[in-house]
């Protein structure tokens, strides 16, 4: 079959047909995995966030529409067919086994839909057009319960600690019990819900897509954005938790009941915002762009003198 423009094979009749008709064919074989997936973003705190990844995943897409195969040679594309049967397989097998099997069942989704690409986009060239959607999806996942339960309880810890060495530093007269700070004739629990694992998974997720969005910034400035998120997040969480702490030990406990507690839970994302916004403008100030630099001053010479004119 010779190639065609990837215009005219968008948007022909038989190409969206067979495209529709094979996702229906996945939603139907999947439909459990992808059930749990929306009820998990809609009732699970911890992964409100799945709706927007969704949304951005297609943004990623349409702006990266310049990297689509300009030609589709033949499709449907067989070399499709092996993510669709790898995808039923892992499918099966996670919920036979019941390991890990929310995260796994989502991923033979992922599978799938990576299968619909290599049938129909091009083969591998739609894969290295589509490839950071894939990238981004697994954040949207469950982590498996083994996991889950490691990290929030490591967060939890982090949390208390960082907390009370605060009240401290603050000079207030704190001590811990477990997950339990007291300050005086106060008793200020971090509970599962406090461990900011919510805020770790959202802005790990803001994180990379600033990443890939940023392109005009150098490589070592997005990758130190990106390293920078997971001690952001868990700074933003402490700060959260001494905040509340210093409202109730000042005896405000109606008002930390109304309105502080969760007040500070939707002010996070912009507080952490801001650090990032920070870390962007130290980078700007310790860092020159190298294209700004003469060549002795990149490679760390001295510069040269000016010869005087003859």
């Amino acid at each position: 079959m010779p190639a065609l423009p990837s215009r005219d094979v968008l948007c022909s009749r038989p190409w969206q047909l067979a495209v529709g008709g094979v996702l229906v064919a996945i939603a139907f074989a999947f439909h459990g995995a992808l059930y749990e997936l929306g009820r998990l973003w809609l009732t699970n705190a911890d992964y409100s966030h799945g709706f927007l990844v969704v949304a951005f995943v297609a943004y990623l897409l349409w702006k990266r529409r310049d990297r689509f195969p300009a030609t589709i040679a033949r499709w449907p594309d067989p070399w499709g067919v092996p993510f669709f049967v790898v995808a039923g397989v892992v499918y099966v097998l996670a919920d036979k086994f019941n390991i890990a099997r929310e995260w796994l069942q989502a991923f033979a989704v992922m599978l799938a839909l990576a299968g619909v690409v290599v049938m129909f986009c091009g083969r591998w060239k739609g894969l290295r057009w589509a490839w950071p959607a894939f990238l981004f999806l697994p954040m949207t996942f469950p982590l498996p319960y083994l996991v889950e339960q490691t990290v929030s309880l490591e967060l939890r810890e982090i949390a208390t600690q960082g907390a009370n060495f605060a009240f401290q530093t603050f000079g207030l007269p704190s001590y811990t019990e477990g997950n339990l700070i007291v300050i005086g004739e106060t008793r200020l629990a971090v509970a599962e819900a406090c461990s900011g694992l919510s805020m770790l998974l959202v802005f790990v997720a803001l994180s990379t897509a600033v990443v890939f969005l940023y392109q005009s910034r150098p490589l070592l400035d997005r990758m130190f954005v990106l390293a920078a998120a997971v001690p952001i997040a868990v700074l933003c969480n402490i700060i959260r938790i001494v905040a509340t702490g210093l409202i109730y030990h000042a005896g405000w406990t109606e008002l930390g009941d109304a309105i502080v507690h969760d007040l500070f839970g939707w002010m996070m994302m912009p507080l952490a915002l801001g650090f990032m916004w920070g870390v962007l403008k130290v980078l700007d100030w310790l860092v020159e762009p190298v294209d700004r630099l003469s060549t002795g001053d990149a490679l760390g010479l001295p510069a040269k003198k000016p010869e005087p004119a003859r």
